[in-house]
């Protein structure tokens, strides 16, 4: 709740004979501004009261005063609620003076008190280009590290990269093929692709290749120095080519975060070690399972018949080494709805293994990215590596700042703009795919279309791009330094009031946004503080921004500072670049 709502709890608690978190719990927003702006019912006082809601209300407003120049300007009676009415000076000065004061610390918190809060995000499978599929959990992951950041917490980031498995003998016995013909084959995620469909195609005729791809891989399982070599050359180049594309996606792992299958590999044997002396593993069919069966879920294979581990086996592993090393308060795992039940296994064994730290484990549930017709002029087909039918996240990255300079061109209006095309195009394009993953609630399927991705008006991530260009615009025209203090009196267009109720309600959305895992309230509030400023700026008739009057002037663009400073920083948590003109 929005501080000046708790103040006003405060105020009515020796009124009503109610405590305040009870009465903050049911204030609510007045239908119209002239009616005030935080209500409160009377109707759960009318029983012992013994009096109508409407006559409560009158009384309790009768009774309440409030100190000249404060947050509250006055109480109202409206039938059955009491109405608060803000002090729009001292609110401007509490949410806008601050953000001007303090850029640096506005919309930070020290609510995360230091706690420490592990998430793992992205974690793709390598040796190939990132598929596009995969912009959801990593741009839905760092939104989330950027959001606990911000609220205090110590976030620590993790890329549970799949760089482990039979997939690697596979590419070894492609590789060694291509060798013989080419000893210096340049070696990077394309042609590591190429390798992996050489080798689907050739085992179609060839059924020997199997069993060679597995000897492979067991060499790599024995540490033979051949096939570690070549490990290490593919996985080292798929780290590469992902850095390059989560950098220009504005994320950013630390080298360190990059602990995949094979980092917990050799950590399984002592995890399985601890599943025995609990008793917890069991032979079903020559394999080993944790029986969950009591709990409503099917058992988990710890590992196969012929000894090999699975995903299981290392997110226990991946698990306890987390704990370990960082004693975390919370630990995310950003990973698709699919895999709901494995997550509720795996937690639900560490819980038996006697950590009471698996209850601070959460999988963080996202929906499917799918895309309408037309988007690339033909469906590529789902799942289809073997093959290389799948739909390159680089390209589709490509393909927006394409689009995107083809718009800016369109709409440009000044030579600044066109004379910085490229980076412009490069910032509004990426920007446009990352906002689309906040478009609506994470759990939700996402409906990717040109149109409503790079639209300028309404709910895209170029419409508040734009916004935050045409504020910096207007402060570059007024070219002055602002004040330390501002006249905010001087502020009385009945819009002004809901810009400084939105501003103060910023925290608010980044608190929601923690709470709930969930970073499209975020987004939601940037769209409706863009929409509120726009109400203002397109009011021509009613409202300048610069007038006669210097101090009113002053004023009027420190209100444009603070909303540009706020969307700065919700576009920076988001992901986006926030450009300066467009």
């Amino acid at each position: 709740m929005t501080w000046y709502k708790r103040l006003a709890a405060e105020t009515l608690a020796p009124l009503v004979d109610l405590d305040a978190d009870s009465i903050e719990a049911q204030l609510v927003k007045p239908p119209k501004p002239e009616m005030g702006d935080v209500g409160f019912p009377c109707f759960s006082l009318a029983k012992s009261l013994k009096k109508a809601p409407p006559a409560i209300a009158a009384d309790i407003a009768g009774k309440i005063e409030f100190p000249e120049g404060g947050v509250f300007s006055g109480a109202l009676a409206a039938g059955p609620y009491v109405n608060f009415v803000l002090n729009t000076p001292y609110l401007a000065e509490k949410t806008a003076g601050l953000a001007i004061q303090n850029p640096e610390s506005w919309g930070r918190a020290l609510a995360g008190d230091g706690k420490t809060m592990v998430i793992e995000y992205s974690s793709p499978n390598i040796a190939k280009p990132l598929g596009v599929h995969h912009i959801r959990s990593t741009m839905l992951g760092a939104a989330l590290a950027r959001i606990y950041r911000a609220r205090g917490w110590k976030v620590v980031e993790m890329n549970f990269l799949g760089d482990w498995g039979t997939t690697f003998g596979q590419l070894m016995v492609s590789y060694k093929q291509k060798e013989r013909d080419n000893p210096d084959q340049p070696v990077d995620v394309h042609s590591l692709l190429q390798l992996y469909v050489q080798f689907h195609n050739d085992a179609e005729s060839d059924a020997s290749l199997a069993g060679e791809a597995r000897n492979w891989f067991r060499k790599l399982e024995d540490g033979d120095p051949e096939a570690t070599r070549l490990w290490k050359i593919f996985r080292d180049e798929s780290v590469k080519d992902l850095q390059k594309l989560y950098t220009r996606m504005n994320v950013h792992f630390p080298e360190d975060a990059f602990k995949g299958e094979a980092f917990f590999t050799k950590r399984m044997d002592a995890t399985i070690d601890r599943l025995r002396e609990k008793n917890l593993l069991q032979e079903s069919q020559g394999a080993q399972v944790v029986d969950l069966e009591r709990f409503g879920m099917p058992p988990l294979l710890v590992f196969k018949s012929d000894g090999a581990s699975l995903y299981a086996t290392r997110d226990l592993a991946s698990a306890e080494y987390r704990h370990d090393m960082y004693n975390f308060d919370k630990s995310l795992y950003i990973v698709a709805n699919q895999q709901e039940l494995h997550f509720r296994q795996v937690f639900k064994t560490l819980e038996l293994m006697g950590y009471d730290w698996a209850t601070r484990c959460e999988h963080v549930k996202f929906g499917m990215l799918a895309f309408g017709p037309g988007v690339f002029g033909e469906t590529a087909a789902t799942g289809a590596t073997r093959k290389g039918r799948v739909i390159f996240l680089e390209d589709v990255l490509d393909r927006a700042v394409e689009k995107a300079r083809e718009l800016i061109l369109e709409n440009a209006r000044s030579e600044e703009v066109t004379a910085n095309i490229d980076a412009l195009s490069e910032q509004v394009g990426v920007g446009a795919v990352v906002f689309s993953e906040f478009s609506q609630r994470r759990q939700k399927d996402v409906s990717f279309t040109w149109d409503k991705v790079l639209s300028l008006h309404g709910d895209s991530g170029p419409y508040l791009q734009y916004t935050h260009a045409r504020l910096s615009s207007m402060l570059r025209k007024y070219g002055r330094a602002l004040p330390s203090a501002l006249p905010w009196e001087r502020i009385t267009h009945p819009v002004a009031k809901d810009i400084f109720v939105k501003l103060s309600e910023y925290q608010d959305a980044l608190a929601a946004a923690e709470r709930e895992n969930e970073p499209s309230l975020v987004a939601t509030y940037l769209l409706e503080l863009a929409a509120v400023f726009n109400r203002i700026y397109t009011d021509k008739e009613n409202f300048r921004f610069i007038t006669d009057d210097e101090e009113t002037t002053a004023a009027r663009m420190g209100m444009v500072e603070a909303v540009r400073l706020t969307l700065a920083h919700g576009l920076e948590i988001l992901g986006l670049a926030a450009p300066e003109a467009m």
